[in-house]
């Protein structure tokens, strides 16, 4: 169980003289647990899903994350569920958020209210609550423990999807121009977190097949919410420009760039121990860059163990040439760029 200490300005103080985080941030994420682990004290069913699950899931917390997202089959009643956890310490009061959606999907938000010791002021923790059938291929049990998290036994513990089945469910939404958040909302941000999601858990994924049975079913579901016209091929195709814009840093979409650094500034604050940018950026899109040319031509996907294999090799002749660059930067994610050129231009 989460241990009440969490909850109070000492322990927020400490995590942030040794993270660096922005306070504010470190409260929310902790208070996202609480969250968390007052849904599952009352018993509510759900899946946990989201940003805020990678922090049970990964081996490390490298990214904070504010929110608590969950999946209930529908036709459930959550009201009762809803207002006992809201009666949980450390909160006070729920409030339903009212939302006009500009899909199909049966969704509801809620506001959980505590009083804030960071700003010495009232503040909450939104939950949503995605009423859909469970598509995951493999769910997994995972204890509310973490390193930002102080806990003490009986340890609570909810259900996640697996590292590969919410990896494939994160790629759909690292696509801007399709399925994905898009450009031109003021959440650039949001962009780059579904980057740096997908290339964290890409480090840690080791099943193609429920990357792809995933991917599969989420993207069919975001096609049908939104109502476009748009394919599978077309999101994966948006992923790869996207990916390939990030590497090329502005050379390639040069106006959507600016937007992507814009996101790469702003996240920082969201970073637990890690000092992002532009570079590390451009890093991890490459291995995205593989992962959704290989979901697009129906390939295996194939960790880089050797980098050293990729010294000799070239694009100097392909389309994206003016990528070769990275190999200097780090020669594992050289590799992932050649093995996705080699798979988009065969």
């Amino acid at each position: 169980m989460l241990m009440k200490e969490n909850f109070g300005i000492e322990h927020i103080n400490e995590l942030r003289e040794n993270s660096r985080c922005d306070p504010a941030i470190l409260e929310r994420s902790i208070y996202a647990f609480g969250l968390l682990e007052s849904l599952a004290r009352v018993n509510m069913p759900f899946i946990f899903k989201g940003g805020t699950s990678l922090m049970l899931l990964l081996k490390t917390s490298r990214r904070l994350s504010t929110d608590i997202d969950i999946i209930v089959e529908p036709g459930t009643d959550i009201v009762h569920y809803i207002e006992k956890a809201s009666k949980i310490f450390p909160f006070e009061e729920v409030e339903e958020q009212s939302r006009i959606g500009k899909n199909l999907i049966e969704k509801r938000h809620f506001k959980f209210y505590y009083d804030s010791p960071v700003n010495k002021r009232r503040f909450y923790i939104l939950l949503d609550v995605l009423f859909e059938e469970n598509h995951y291929n493999t769910l997994v049990k995972r204890d509310i423990v973490n390193e930002i998290l102080l806990t003490e036994e009986p340890y609570i513990h909810v259900i996640v999807p697996s590292i590969d089945c919410i990896l494939g469910d994160k790629m759909t939404a690292f696509a801007p121009h399709t399925t994905g958040i898009p450009f031109d909302t003021k959440k650039e941000m949001e962009i780059i977190k579904q980057l740096f999601d997908v290339a964290t858990l890409i480090e840690e994924c080791d099943s193609f097949t429920d990357i792809c049975e995933s991917y599969r079913k989420t993207v069919a579901s975001e096609i049908a919410y939104r109502g476009n016209c748009c394919s599978p091929e077309l999101v994966l195709e948006d992923t790869i420009r996207t990916a390939a814009c990030l590497i090329s840093r502005g050379s390639i979409n040069p106006e959507e760039y600016k937007k992507l650094m814009e996101g790469i500034k702003s996240i920082k604050t969201h970073m637990y121990r890690e000092n992002y940018s532009g570079e590390l950026a451009a890093i991890q899109a490459c291995s995205v860059m593989y992962m959704a040319a290989c979901l697009l031509k129906g390939r295996e996907f194939h960790r880089i163990e050797h980098p050293e294999l990729y010294i000799k090799e070239s694009i100097s002749k392909s389309q994206y040439k003016g990528l070769a660059y990275i190999k200097k930067m780090k020669l594992e994610a050289y590799g992932y760029l050649v093995e996705a050129v080699k798979l988009l231009e065969a």
